[in-house]
């Protein structure tokens, strides 16, 4: 793959004027969200499902910048940028941020190859997300040409304390959830979240094909993670990992001499959906519990 090197921006002192943001993520929960804490900070946030549905609305202009998630049905985050990259003008040389819940070396390396400028990590922390719109809106010249420096835009990922381990909730992000949002937009994020976890964990349990549930078990991972449902986002992040891996035994396996496909993650994937549901349910409980009203 040949690697794109992102525009490089030049900041300027003081803060930016209110800018159009593109949101690109397939979660209507997390649109919803990170929609309203850019509304919050002044800015006009549009939204798009998918990366098509974004490089169709860049080819119009007009976005100051644009937050991409990854992993998304129709084309992915990496995908849309690449194509992004060969816009000519000014819809070419947005910056593009992407919002991921994978922040490992690898991926880092992925997000630059594709053209990215920098990246936030999910669950969405909100002073971490500002903070880099801020930074990329900073800019008052693109020089597309130009080497950028990147060791700021793409450094490790400050992520958020783990929850004390058996917690169903973790009480410190709803606490930060609770500052962020005002009480009534963040009863209807909760409820929101309640009613598109009920639907994916019926999905789940009725799923079998494994790159569908790999899809399934990261959105899950990252909305649970996003609103302090730990116990659930730590069996999606599981399921996610042994579906990767039993899909990775099935290549190797089918590369062989053909006698049979060895899955030894298959156990570990029949396991996990079976708790899938439990541990929603479970979450669900001890949200009413601590007086939330979903």
């Amino acid at each position: 793959m040949t690697e794109r090197t992102p525009p490089s921006l030049l900041p300027t002192d003081g803060q930016p004027a209110p800018c159009r943001i593109l949101v690109v993520e397939d979660s209507p929960l997390n649109q919803m969200l990170v929609t309203a804490i850019l509304a919050q900070a002044g800015h006009r946030a549009d939204t798009a499902g998918n990366g098509l549905e974004a490089v169709m609305a860049a080819q119009a202009g007009g976005y100051d910048l644009i937050l991409m998630d990854l992993s998304m049905p129709e084309m992915d985050g990496l995908t849309a940028t690449r194509l992004l990259r060969d816009l000519p003008g000014p819809a070419g040389r947005v910056p593009v941020v992407a919002m991921t819940a994978d922040t490992d070396e690898a991926d880092r390396v992925r997000c630059q190859h594709a053209g990215m400028n920098d990246h936030v990590a999910k669950p969405v922390d909100r002073a971490q997300l500002l903070e880099t719109v801020e930074k990329w809106l900073r800019a008052s010249e693109w020089r597309a040409s130009a080497s950028p420096d990147m060791s700021s835009g793409f450094g490790l990922c400050a992520s958020a304390a783990p929850a004390a381990a058996g917690e169903v909730l973790d009480r410190e992000v709803l606490a930060q959830l609770a500052q962020d949002l005002d009480a009534e937009l963040l009863t209807d994020v909760l409820r929101q979240f309640v009613e598109e976890t009920r639907e994916r964990v019926a999905r789940i349990a009725g799923e079998t094909d494994r790159t569908v549930l790999t899809r399934e078990a990261h959105t899950l991972k990252s909305t649970a993670g996003t609103f302090g449902a730990s116990t659930l986002c730590s069996a999606a992040r599981a399921l996610e990992m042994a579906c990767r891996a039993s899909l990775a035994e099935r290549e190797e396996a089918e590369k062989g001499d053909g006698d049979g496909v060895a899955d030894g993650s298959a156990d570990t994937v029949e396991r996990l959906r079976g708790e899938i549901p439990r541990l929603a349910g479970d979450a669900i409980a001890a949200y009413r519990a601590a007086g939330y009203p979903v």
